[in-house]
């Protein structure tokens, strides 16, 4: 029968084996966690990258939105503009009122009328060129480069008048007189358009000694006049009356070509 071999007995390791093992078995075990800490940086990083990619994203689509806004709101603007400019330039006169057109009758007055049919503007002369109008007082054609300036409102002497057309190509209403000395309109119908003169923006008084009784207050706009008979029965009151009908009616409306500018 044979033998039995006895295995050999393992000896216990000594101090410094079991330390090595220690260490390498510690080891290993940071190896792992710094691997696993090295993924979920990894991964940290690449959620902080796509949020700030999105963040990024929104910035540029609000700036774009804003942009896209304003754009709009600058073209509704300048549409509006335009339409009312348009609208505008399509735009006449205003009415006269009725209580005017009445009193107009009453004194014997002409009604309004368009001494030329299609005056053109911007005619200009050179500075202080003195011109002659056929059709007097003159409503437009030719006039000063320069308009009158917007005060006085009142003269005592006729103004020049290719200034004065240039006023009027820009709206304003001129209220002439014959004078009382000439046969023309008594002195309180005079202070009274004069009170109506420095009370409006753009209506001028002045004396205009070529008209005659027949057309002693002639008011005229742009392309528009109106005369009356000093032997109409002119008074202070209905003679306001007929002014500020047509002041009303043409002071600085599109009547005028260039409305808007000075004294308008």
């Amino acid at each position: 029968m044979a033998k039995k071999r006895k295995r050999p007995r393992q000896r216990p390791p000594t101090a410094s084996q079991a330390a090595g093992r220690d260490g390498a078995a510690r080891g290993g075990a940071a190896r792992g966690v710094a691997a696993r800490g090295g993924a979920n940086i990894e991964r940290r990083e690449r959620k902080e990258e796509a949020r700030k990619s999105r963040e990024a994203e929104r910035r540029r689509a609000r700036r774009a939105s804003s942009i896209r806004r304003t754009f709009t709101s600058f073209g509704i603007v300048a549409a509006a503009v335009a339409a009312i400019t348009i609208y505008r330039s399509f735009q006449g006169p205003n009415d006269i009122p009725r209580p005017a057109i009445r009193a107009a009758e009453a004194a014997g007055c002409t009604t309004v009328e368009q001494p030329a049919a299609s005056a053109p503007s911007q005619l200009h002369l050179a500075s202080g060129q003195p011109y002659h109008y056929k059709d007097t007082p003159a409503t437009s054609g030719y006039h000063d480069p320069s308009p009158l300036p917007p005060t006085p409102k009142v003269y005592d002497t006729q103004p020049q008048e290719t200034r004065a057309v240039h006023s009027l190509e820009h709206g304003a209403v001129f209220i002439y007189y014959l004078p009382e000395a000439n046969g023309g309109l008594p002195g309180d119908v005079v202070d009274r358009l004069a009170d109506i003169a420095r009370g409006d923006k753009a209506t001028f008084l002045a004396p205009y000694p070529t008209l005659t009784p027949e057309t002693a207050l002639t008011l005229t706009a742009w392309n528009r006049r109106q005369s009356c008979p000093v032997a109409g029965g002119l008074a202070p009151s209905n003679a306001a009356t007929i002014v500020n009908g047509f002041v009303t009616a043409f002071e600085c409306t599109w009547n005028a070509p260039e409305n808007g500018a000075s004294p308008c």
